[in-house]
């Protein structure tokens, strides 16, 4: 944008940066899902592990991970589009001309009142979330805590209670966060990004009910 003066010109630039990509989920891939879901049990194999999140009930789903990695790959593919010469840089492929992205990994997280994931980055090229099942309205987790210093209940942004943060160092090493609402309507919303890219999730206040999210890692090999 250039922006005329009496005597000269200025140009204002921006700083170059990575995007993260939302999408819908297919109806159909959304019912299956739900459906492997619902058939988790105690005797089911456990992800905590893997993870830092301090939520108990943690499940893999490697075993319907074919299902989803075609759909999952075809955003993977968008984001690399709207994201030139990022996923070029890695050590796996840095010397190959072509690369191939993969499904490594997919897991649920099934998290009650109270639980939380602490700030963390994944591993791999790309990480996602998928939210399946939201138990509370955002308006009632946001005024669960009204005032909190002196924040306006109608800046909704400056409240970060249950919702998803991304957290980021800006152009000047300030630390952000760029929180997403999540509500109900972001059941079968996915949000793709880098694997490196920092997040959290806060806790909820205002449900007894399970908050379920799947998430995964897209990793790069050469061709």
């Amino acid at each position: 944008m250039q922006k005329e003066t009496t005597d000269t010109w200025a140009s204002i630039r921006d700083f170059s940066n990575l995007r993260f990509i939302e999408s819908r989920m297919p109806n159909e891939l959304q019912a299956l899902l739900n459906l492997e879901i619902a058939k988790l049990s105690n005797d089911s194999e456990r992800y905590n592990h893997n993870l830092q999140g301090h939520i108990k009930e943690e499940y893999a789903l490697t075993h319907v991970m074919h299902h989803f990695e075609k759909w999952l790959l075809a955003i993977a593919s968008t984001w690399a589009e709207s994201n030139p010469g990022y996923l070029e840089e890695f050590e796996e492929v840095s010397k190959s001309t072509r690369y191939q992205l993969y499904l490594d990994s997919l897991w649920v997280n099934k998290q009650k009142k109270h639980e939380f994931n602490p700030i963390h980055f994944h591993s791999g090229a790309l990480s996602f979330v998928i939210w399946l099942n939201i138990p509370y309205e955002l308006e009632d987790e946001i005024n669960h805590f009204p005032l909190i210093s002196g924040t306006s209940i109608e800046n909704k942004d400056n409240f970060y209670t249950s919702k998803f943060c991304f957290v980021y160092t800006d152009v000047l090493g300030q630390i952000k966060q760029l929180p997403v609402p999540v509500d109900k309507t972001f059941e079968g919303t996915i949000l793709m990004f880098p694997s490196s890219l920092q997040h959290t999730v806060y806790p909820f206040y205002t449900s007894d009910d399970y908050r379920i999210s799947v998430s995964g890692n897209i990793r790069i090999k050469p061709e």
